[in-house]
């Protein structure tokens, strides 16, 4: 299985199933990053639950770690984290986004 994404011109959505730890960080840094840059106000991120096995890196760990650091404190208001998912708030920047619908670049899975 690999990721899918899907933006519906509103609030964009990422399954990060299929993804090593790694790979689901930068793809959650480049949505981030473009759901400012199109002036979304929330994304959904679905990271799976959690088999948390001790001292293991899970999506899930890694993701609120990587939402509460300073990297993105500047465009992250608030975040839901939920069993499965999680929705992050975003901070809009400016008034000129571009229109349409955003995409991923997902061709380096399997």
């Amino acid at each position: 299985m690999k990721p899918r994404f899907c933006d519906d011109g509103c609030r964009p959505e990422l399954d990060l199933h299929g993804c090593a730890v790694d790979e689901a960080l930068s793809l959650v840094r480049e949505l981030i990053y473009e759901s400012i840059r199109y002036g979304r106000n929330s994304i959904k991120i679905i990271h799976g639950k959690s088999t948390t096995v001790p001292r293991k890196r899970t999506i899930k760990s890694a993701l609120t770690e990587l939402v509460d650091s300073d990297e993105f404190s500047t465009y992250v208001i608030d975040s839901y984290k939920s069993e499965g998912h999680m929705t992050i708030a975003l901070r809009r920047a400016g008034s000129h986004h571009p229109s349409g619908r955003m995409s991923l670049n997902l061709n380096n899975f399997p």
